[in-house]
């Protein structure tokens, strides 16, 4: 049967696609034969299973061409104009995709934003000292600026370990003492240049 993919969420690695017949048809991301990665509005050939979801599914030949350049086209133009990034450009874009558990983050995306919460919890640290405030007061600002700034970094991380081919599940380690090591480690790692289920390489 024939389809278009209508939606696929890597970080459950289950998608939808929209048949020909008018019906839609869940997936789990196992069934993805393709060499490409799943993405909106491609057109693909696949099977039902007894249970009504779709297995066995390829990219349609004559369309995996366009949809793979185009795809190319934007990573490569992304990449370019993230080489003139400096660490308040790569803190904004982590702040703005603060909920985005998907893609991938090269090391200057995610040590940069990392540096920023640090230079900037020193600069409050100090403007509150130097101002009187009480260590309750200093304690709970800081408190406040962990809290604001938890779900991008969780985000970050998240996108980092994509890069280097690790699941996002990963990132709970950094709630056990001898988990953040191996965390360190996989952080600092260099890009995969490999595609995999998380998109196309962050450099």
């Amino acid at each position: 049967m024939k389809g278009t993919l209508v939606d696929f969420n890597f970080q459950i690695n289950e998608g939808v696609i929209q048949g020909d017949d008018g019906k839609r048809y869940s997936f789990f991301g196992s069934e993805w034969k393709d060499h490409t990665s799943p993405a909106r509005g491609q057109n693909v050939d696949f099977a039902v299973n007894d249970l009504n979801q779709a297995v066995s599914i390829y990219v349609q030949a004559f369309a995996r061409q366009p949809v793979f350049k185009k795809t190319n086209n934007q990573h490569a133009e992304q990449l370019r104009t993230e080489e003139n990034f400096g660490l308040f450009d790569w803190t904004i874009k982590c702040l703005k995709n603060y909920a985005n558990f998907s893609g991938r983050a090269r090391r200057k995306e995610y040590w940069y934003f990392y540096l920023f919460q640090i230079l900037i919890g020193l600069l409050i640290g100090l403007s509150l000292g130097i101002m009187g405030m009480s260590d309750n007061g200093i304690d709970a600002i800081s408190g406040l600026l962990s809290l604001f700034f938890l779900l991008p970094t969780l985000a970050a991380g998240v996108r980092r370990l994509h890069d280097v081919d690790r699941s996002g599940w990963w990132m709970l380690l950094m709630f056990t003492i001898i988990g953040l090591i191996p965390l360190l480690i996989w952080t600092v790692m260099e890009t995969k240049p490999e595609s995999n289920q998380w998109g196309e390489p962050a450099k």
